[in-house]
C-alpha cells in the first residue's frame, strides 16, 4: 500500500517537528518524528486496526501516536494521511472543507 500526505498533513508534522525542537530539543524531535513514522508503517500494514470516524469525513479512520491523532483514509491501495492533530483539538474545525467532495 502507498502512503501520500496531503500538504495539511506535510504542514502539521513540520509544526509539530519546530515545536518539539524548540520545546525538548534535537535528540527528542528525531525521535518523535521517528516513533511518528513508524505508527505510519503500522497503519499501512494493518489499516482494519484503526477506529473508524466517518462523522469527521468519509472513510476517515484515525490512530493515536503519542500526544498526537493522525486522521486518514484509505483509497484504491493508498493510506491517505489527511491530517495530524494534537489530541486536544477540535478535529472538526481542521477538516479540509472540500474533503467531503472529495470522497
Amino acid at each position: 500500500m502507498k502512503l501520500d500526505l496531503t500538504d495539511a498533513a506535510i504542514d502539521d508534522l513540520r509544526s509539530i517537528r519546530a515545536y518539539t525542537l524548540q520545546t525538548w530539543g534535537g535528540e527528542q524531535e528525531e525521535k518523535y518524528l521517528e516513533e511518528m513514522w513508524s505508527r505510519f508503517e503500522l497503519i499501512r500494514k494493518n489499516p482494519g486496526r484503526c477506529r473508524h470516524r466517518p462523522d469527521l469525513f468519509p472513510g476517515c479512520q484515525i490512530a493515536t501516536q503519542s500526544k498526537h491523532v493522525i486522521l486518514f483514509r484509505i483509497e484504491e491501495e493508498v493510506l491517505q494521511i489527511i491530517r495530524v492533530l494534537h489530541g486536544s483539538m477540535d478535529f472538526p474545525k481542521h477538516i479540509p472543507e472540500d474533503l467531503n467532495k472529495d470522497a
